[in-house]
């Protein structure tokens, strides 16, 4: 009996240390496939194409492979940007390994977290920023199995690449951001109000850049900048703008410039003036250069035609002294501007209207400053008037409208109108001797209630 129960114990014994064995054996084989995942990961999450081909031993792999998946080549800025703020979110977790002790290998499950690029902020996101603002407020997880053989003296990975193609995935995805450089999309310039180049007796000079339509089917479009110089002068830098529209205009006034390039009657002194354009990494557009001169000329003399009461009724009573501006006008939209509903003619008003103002609709391209006067008259000749002390004088940039702008030349007195004539003069430069437009009115005895048509 004793014999019996010798036997029976060493039978247990055996069992016992063989199960604690098997036991470490799980154990350490479970370490040894956590620490070398972990790595791997790390390494995955850095992107080290050199770290990451140590734990690759298909030979098909090469590490061009790698960085084709993890950096895409022939990126512009927007595009790295985009990569970079995606790759900046990859996080990862482990869980314990699944040890199989038949095929001595191991599964580790790895939970990815990358942010959602395609979540709806993230698409409509107009700039990098807003990007990657909207990915770091929503994720997603990408679970992968992670393989490790267990069966020699060096552990290894069986699927690394396909680890790395699985985290990487979005640089496979079409992302629809901006590709090349901007000035692929450029498509010409022209200077503002000066189309033989030259500008005379200004405050202000411009240029308009036009870029393609396509560019607005890409997203994180770059933006735009500008120098003047003269000569070897550097005159003035811009900070970055962002294209709203298919075109863009930069200004150069006297403002803008230090007061030895503004002579004593405040415009721009004569010299050639280059304009150049880059993007926001400072690659060059376009440049383009025109010339400033100025010339001692009389003020042009203001007078107004003279019409009967019945003309102003009837008719829209203007004229344009500036070729230039005429070009740039929307005629058919121009005109006296009926704000208080006592329009009782094209070109009269009810006296109890309380603002007086010309509509002058231009095309976007035309928006320096403009500066007007109004005269006042109880002859519809103007006769009498003082020219040089105006009932009224302001300067105006036009107000953008749709697909046009408007220079609205507007005139409220504080004690309400008189009955009599209008007359609004339009200068091209803050000294006022250039006419470029005039217009006139009648504001007639009678309100707007009382006036019959």
């Amino acid at each position: 009996m004793k014999n019996l129960k010798d036997k029976l114990l060493s039978v247990l014994l055996v069992g016992a240390l063989s199960l604690s064995l098997f036991g470490c054996d799980s154990s350490k084989m479970n370490n040894e496939a956590v620490t070398l995942a972990s790595s791997f990961c790390e390494q995955v999450k850095a992107g080290d194409t050199s770290e990451l081909m140590t734990y690759i031993s298909d030979n098909t792999v090469s590490e061009d492979d790698l960085r084709s998946v993890i950096y895409p080549g022939d990126l512009n800025s927007e595009q790295t940007s985009y990569y970079e703020a995606i790759k900046e979110t990859i996080t990862y977790s482990i869980e314990k390994p699944v040890y199989d002790s038949k095929t001595k290998t191991a599964t580790v499950l790895v939970n990815w977290s990358i942010g959602d690029y395609s979540c709806d902020a993230a698409l409509a996101a107009s700039n990098i920023q807003e990007f990657k603002t909207a990915i770091s407020s929503s994720s997603k997880v990408i679970p992968f199995e992670l393989k490790v053989d267990l069966n020699s003296d060096r552990a290894f990975l069986t699927n690394p690449k396909a680890l790395i193609d699985a985290v990487y995935s979005y640089s496979s995805v079409e992302n629809n951001v901006f590709p090349g450089l901007l000035s692929e999309y450029y498509t010409g310039c022209e200077l503002v109000l000066a189309p033989k180049g030259t500008y005379t007796n200004s405050d202000s000079i411009g240029v308009r850049v036009y870029f393609s339509d396509e560019l607005f089917n890409f997203r994180f479009v770059p933006g735009v900048k500008y120098t003047v110089t003269s000569g070897s002068d550097a005159l003035y830098a811009s900070d970055v703008f962002y294209l709203e529209e298919n075109s863009i205009r930069f200004d150069l006034t006297s403002e803008m410039v230090d007061d030895s390039y503004v002579n004593e009657d405040g415009f721009l002194i004569d010299g050639t003036y280059k304009f150049t354009v880059y993007d926001e990494h400072s690659k060059e557009i376009t440049a383009v250069e025109c010339t400033v001169v100025n010339e001692d000329i009389e003020k042009d003399v203001v007078s107004f035609g003279s019409y009967k009461k019945e003309h102003y009724l009837a008719n829209l009573v203007y004229e344009f002294n500036d070729d230039d501006l005429m070009t740039h006008t929307f005629v058919y939209n121009s005109g006296w501007w009926d704000y208080d509903g006592t329009s009782v003619g094209k070109s009269a008003f009810a006296s109890n209207t309380k603002t007086l103002g010309f509509s002058l609709a231009v095309s976007k391209e035309n928006d320096s400053e403009l500066y007007y006067e109004y005269y006042f008259s109880e002859e519809s000749d103007f006769s009498g008037i003082n020219t040089d002390e105006p009932l009224f004088e302001s300067a105006c940039k036009p107000s953008i409208y749709d697909d046009q702008a408007c220079y609205d030349l507007d005139f409220t007195p504080e004690e309400g109108l008189t009955p009599g004539y209008y007359g609004l003069v339009l200068y091209s430069d803050a000294s006022k001797k250039h006419i470029v437009f005039t217009a006139s009115c009648i504001v007639v005895e009678e309100t707007s209630g009382d006036v019959i048509e």
